[in-house]
């Protein structure tokens, strides 16, 4: 018996990422759906995120139970999921129910402000090297953390790091050159 599960295991481990996908990639989003209301777009991308958190620990060997382990990794995905969209609604909601806000952030003041801040924000990106501007706004835009930067890149955390830390230096600079409030 232990060894038909050793080699069951042994076999599991063989198997790709490909073959997992193909295998449990429909079931998963059904899963999903009817576990948590999602869309089917929704869970599709849940299923998606979860196959990214499975790839590399697959590659090392560390999963036991693949199955096991992308059902909980799209139920922690899914709970995460829904827990940002209630702090999203909540955070509007009380940003609609606070009439000083509205009333601020719509002044022509404060429109001419904004506008002036992200034309100096604008211009000391584009003043950068293409390479940290690139760098910088894949950490802040896109949301990539250092050592995902530098896999795509091709270069170390360190160095992403350190584009990124010079480049809000920049754009530091630049506000600070202009009075440092607008």
């Amino acid at each position: 018996m232990a060894t038909a599960w050793a080699s069951q295991l042994a076999t599991d481990n063989d198997k790709d990422l490909d073959y997992y996908y193909r295998e449990y990639h429909q079931e998963l989003c059904r899963y999903a759906v009817s576990k948590f209301g999602l869309s089917y777009s929704e869970a599709e991308d849940l299923v998606q995120e979860a196959f990214a958190r499975m790839a590399p620990q697959l590659r090392v060997g560390d999963i036991e139970h693949v199955r096991a382990f992308l059902y909980r990794a799209v139920h922690n995905a899914t709970i995460d999921t829904l827990r940002k969209g209630q702090v999203r609604e909540s955070y509007a909601q009380s940003v609609q129910g606070d009439p000083d806000r509205e009333q601020d952030s719509r002044s022509p003041e404060r429109v001419a402000s904004g506008r002036q801040f992200l034309g100096l924000i604008s211009r000391a990106l584009w003043n950068m090297p293409h390479k940290r501007r690139r760098l910088l706004l894949m950490n802040r835009v896109d949301g990539l953390s250092y050592a995902e930067i530098a896999r795509r890149e091709g270069l170390s955390a360190t160095v992403v790091k350190k584009h990124v830390a010079k480049a809000l230096a920049g754009c530091q600079e630049a506000l600070r050159v202009h009075g440092g409030e607008l």
